[in-house]
């Protein structure tokens, strides 16, 4: 049995599918749950997984229905992470009953970068309102751990964005207020770990190494020691590449969730490559890429492609 990481092929963006088994019969703390972070779904692109039909038939009930999506978590609400967010509301087979957003005043400057961003963007504002289609929940790291969180839960640790990094993303160096268009909404993005037994995976985000990374170092090294795999930050870019903290984490794999040219312009591959020399790097744009962790720590994690 094991809880299984689903890093679709999207392009320069991100979509993550975790799955959580149904672990003990009648046991309602321990029930079959399924966690989206992020979406960036392309309709009709050869080259990549239409984000919502790839969902419709991978988590799917035994009488054919689908399974809702208990927790839909965006790390940001940058474009290429909420892009496909209207049409996964809009969806009648899919019900998502909750959504972690973050504290923040960004409002985007333009809406260049999808075909459906504006919409997204539209979709994204109704959360919270009468018409919200999940129970909003904005959580930082200094929450207070809610029931899904804990031991018996799913074993999820926040590791940003904290109330500093909060603080950072909309506060200029000389105390004034940014701009809502140009609030660093990136840098506190949600950076998640998530433990099945002595062994975790983290979701790094989209924080660059400086602020977030330091500010995820400095606070959270008991957390990051226990890491096996990794979601590289920011899409493997070079600019979330923190050196003490990949190498405190010395992931077994690391997936980097990017397309190959924006990799070969702006990504870290090599530097992974150097400080973790033993690691296998898997990237999206290759195939979508399927990690299972088993809740026996003593299997070997499977990575497989679809």
């Amino acid at each position: 049995m094991s809880v299984d990481f689903h890093f679709l092929n999207v392009g320069y963006g991100d979509c993550t599918v975790i799955h959580w088994p149904e672990r003990t019969a009648g046991d309602k703390t321990k029930n079959e749950r399924i966690m989206m972070m992020d979406i960036y779904h392309h309709e009709d692109h050869d080259d990549y997984e239409d984000t919502i039909e790839y969902y419709k038939a991978n988590f799917k009930k035994a009488d054919g229905s689908i399974k809702p999506i208990f927790r839909f978590v965006c790390s940001h609400p940058h474009q290429d992470h909420i892009c496909g967010l209207k049409k996964l509301f809009d969806d009648n087979g899919i019900n998502i009953l909750n959504f972690w957003d973050l504290k923040h005043s960004f409002v985007p400057a333009d809406f260049d970068g999808h075909p459906t961003h504006q919409e997204d963007w539209k979709a994204y504002e109704t959360l919270g309102g009468e018409s919200s289609p999940a129970t909003v929940l904005r959580i930082t790291r200094e929450s207070t751990p809610g029931h899904f969180w804990d031991q018996a839960g799913d074993r999820i640790t926040v590791l940003s964005p904290s109330e500093a990094l909060i603080k950072h993303a909309h506060y200029k160096e000389d105390g004034s207020r940014r701009d809502a268009d140009v609030v660093e909404i990136d840098e506190m993005s949600y950076a998640l770990s998530i433990r099945v037994n002595s062994r975790s995976v983290i979701l790094a985000g989209d924080g660059r190494a400086t602020p977030t990374w330091d500010d995820i170092y400095e606070n959270c090294k008991d957390v990051l020691n226990t890491c096996y795999v990794l979601k590289a930050g920011h899409h493997g870019h070079e600019c979330s590449f923190h050196e003490d903290a990949v190498k405190l984490m010395n992931p077994v794999v690391i997936v980097l969730s990017n397309s190959e040219d924006e990799n070969k312009a702006h990504g870290a591959e090599r530097q992974y490559n150097r400080v973790c020399p033993d690691a296998l790097i898997c990237k999206t744009w290759e195939g979508t890429v399927i990690v299972k962790v088993p809740f026996d720590s003593t299997q070997q994690i499977q990575v497989s492609r679809v």
